[in-house]
């Protein structure tokens, strides 16, 4: 170890944070990672939570590269971080055992050497995770590449068990856990070389904890797929080891439960996750002839031999359910030909319609789930509830209906920063689905509105935004997403409206990409307010007030609530070339219109007009007003 003892630091027994004591200690795994360990260092040196509240605990795995000497630097320059280094054990379990031995805060919270924490992560999550006596605390993560939950991060959770919130949808060690709670109840990863120790890990924390907490509302933890691909969890699956691990796992499950309800929901996310997911769809479609028969001999063999409870299916979704009724009548040629139709199925979406209110771009779109021959994934007779349109015969109708309690389709609107790929999702309102008869099968109609500047209160970065939309079908386990815009509605061809929105007035210009797609330029990086208004222009009004000649041009621009006058260019453009420049041009609302305008001085005959928007780029472009200033009668007035 190096740095260690760290001075002034003792181990929190009482659960009471007090001087000198640390409320959280991060362990990170650390094993050759190179470059991409740097965001997570410079991310846990950079928490508001004091330094001495928290300490960073980086324990190497027998790293060969130059991280080893890397960590030692770090450590010696900071009081609160260690580096400890043992002989290689071929996975992070060992290592991160290491790490809950040596940490001495109330909480160990577990991290990544490739992913990356946010600037109050620790400090959000311990406050939830005292004031409420937690054993576990789950902060949001934002996927990067890689899958995260979804719906459990829909609600901030203070107290919550297995049974009131969907803790099954995460089990990667992302986590806080009390140590006294670990310690009481012994719980550690197992070690060596193998694959599902944090959920062996994470299951029994789940199944002991009295209170677990969920921090939804403030992303805590960002999951990051290398552009390496050497993230450890992505190397092939070898399916009678990886079973044989999940068998391990069952044995956890049911040794602290009994047959019923509690056990049933834990067995039903690895039933539908780690074993439905691989015999279905595009993997079950793309393996190899030999690895799909190797896979389905593993799964089908846990299945009957584990999985033997009708609870643990009875409220999944109806692709689900017919999966698990051909795998278990071991119809493999059948549960195939099932995969290939769900291999080909895309979301078909339209856009009927797209407008400013108040500060939000309002969306509305039809969806339904298709294969490229039209063939609906769902049908309905328009009077009983919808079913999975099944390319095999001979499935129970039960399996086809959509159950009870299955979740109901979801809809959501993506906002993905073309350069960052930073992105933010939007709820919608999801209407009935519309029961199509026929060919078509069910359609569903969502209406968004968001505003395209801020998300919870933080300004969004500037530049091009795309525009997603994604649906989760009747407890389908997984989503669909697609652009939006390039199939639309006859009357969105024309050119749309921008908008001036917020307090900082910041221009939003959606528009068509050159594909169709919907995109948004937010503070006007590649298109200015003007050229997007070109086709839309009003005839410039003048008048002369005490500061001289008045040009006041009418723009079909939104303007939102609250937003001040934004600075603009007004241009008067001289027959021989020459330029007059107005004085404070600006564009603002004047009894529910938008304007640009400006004071110019006296003018001699036919002068054009030109309008923009400051851009970043020194050569932005003015629109040509098609209209000019003449000169006649000793009066100034527009004329065509």
């Amino acid at each position: 170890m190096v740095g260690w003892p760290k001075p002034g630091r003792r181990r929190d027994v009482s659960g009471d944070a007090t001087q000198g004591t640390v409320k959280v200690s991060v362990v990170v795994a650390v094993y050759n990672p190179g470059e991409y360990i740097q965001p997570c260092i410079a991310s846990l040196l950079n928490q508001s939570l004091p330094a001495g509240e928290y300490e960073v605990i980086f324990v190497d795995d027998g790293s060969t590269d130059a991280t080893p000497a890397k960590l030692d630097e770090v450590a010696a320059q900071h009081d609160n971080v260690t580096a400890i280094h043992i002989p290689n054990s071929g996975w992070p379990g060992k290592p991160r055992n290491v790490g809950i031995e040596a940490a001495i805060g109330e909480y160990v919270y577990f991290v990544d050497h490739d992913d990356s924490l946010t600037v109050e992560a620790l400090e959000q999550m311990y406050d939830m995770a005292h004031r409420n006596g937690a054993d576990v605390i789950i902060g949001k993560i934002a996927g990067h590449g890689r899958r995260v939950p979804r719906t459990l991060f829909r609600q901030n959770y203070e107290r919550c068990t297995l049974e009131t919130a969907p803790l099954m949808e995460s089990m990667t060690p992302h986590k806080g856990f009390r140590r006294a709670f670990l310690d009481a109840h012994g719980i550690r990863f197992p070690e060596g070389r193998r694959r599902l120790e944090d959920h062996v890990f994470v299951v029994q924390a789940y199944l002991l904890a009295e209170v677990v907490s969920v921090l939804a509302d403030y992303t805590c933890y960002h999951h990051i797929a290398r552009s390496d691909a050497g993230n450890a969890g992505f190397g092939r699956l070898v399916p009678q080891g990886y079973f044989g691990n999940l068998r391990e796992a069952i044995d956890v499950v049911e040794r602290l439960t009994e047959p019923g309800p509690r056990r049933d929901l834990v067995l039903r996310r690895w039933y539908s996750v780690e074993m439905l997911n691989r015999v279905g769809a595009k993997a079950f479609a793309g393996y190899a002839p030999e690895y799909r028969r190797e896979m389905y001999r593993e799964i089908r063999s846990l299945a009957m031999e584990r999985f033997t409870s009708p609870g643990i299916w009875a409220d999944l979704g109806p692709q689900y359910r017919v999966r698990s009724a051909l795998l278990r009548a071991d119809r493999f040629n059948d549960l195939l030909t099932l995969a290939e139709f769900e291999a080909g199925l895309v979301l078909w979406n339209r856009l009927e319609s797209v407008d400013w209110v108040a500060e939000s771009l309002t969306l509305d779109l039809s969806l339904a789930v298709r294969a490229a021959d039209g063939t609906p994934a769902m049908v309905s007779d328009g009077v009983s509830a919808p079913h999975f349109n099944s390319p095999v015969g001979d499935v129970p109708d039960d399996a086809l209906a959509v159950p009870a309690g299955v979740e109901q389709p979801l809809a959501q609107v993506l906002f993905r920063h073309r350069d960052t790929k930073e992105q933010h999702v939007f709820s919608t309102d999801l209407q009935s689905p519309k029961q199509i008869g026929g060919p078509e099968g069910v359609e569903y109609h969502v209406h968004c509105a968001f505003d395209p500047t801020s998300k919870a209160g933080t300004a969004l970065r500037s530049g091009v935004w795309d525009i997603f939309v994604r649906l989760a079908e009747w407890g389908a386990g997984s989503s669909m997403t697609r652009r939006v815009g390039a199939n639309r509605a006859p009357s969105l061809q024309q050119p749309l409206r921008p908008a001036i929105l917020g307090t900082q007035s910041r221009p939003a210009i959606p528009y068509w990409t050159e594909q169709g797609n919907l995109s948004v330029d937010l503070d006007q990086k590649t298109r200015s307010i003007s050229v997007a208004s070109r086709d839309s222009l009003g005839e410039p009004l003048v008048s002369r007030d005490t500061d001289g000649l008045l040009v006041r041009v009418p723009l079909a621009v939104h303007f939102g609530p609250g937003a001040a006058p934004l600075a603009a260019r007004l241009h008067a453009v001289g027959p021989g070339g020459d330029v007059e420049v107005c004085v404070r041009a600006t564009i603002g609302d004047l009894a529910g219109e938008t304007f640009v305008q400006g004071h110019f001085p006296d003018f001699t005959p036919d002068w054009e007009l030109a309008v923009g928007v400051p851009l970043e780029r020194a050569d932005a472009e003015m629109t040509r007003l098609g209209s000019t200033l003449r000169r006649a009668g000793g009066l100034v007035h527009p004329n065509t």
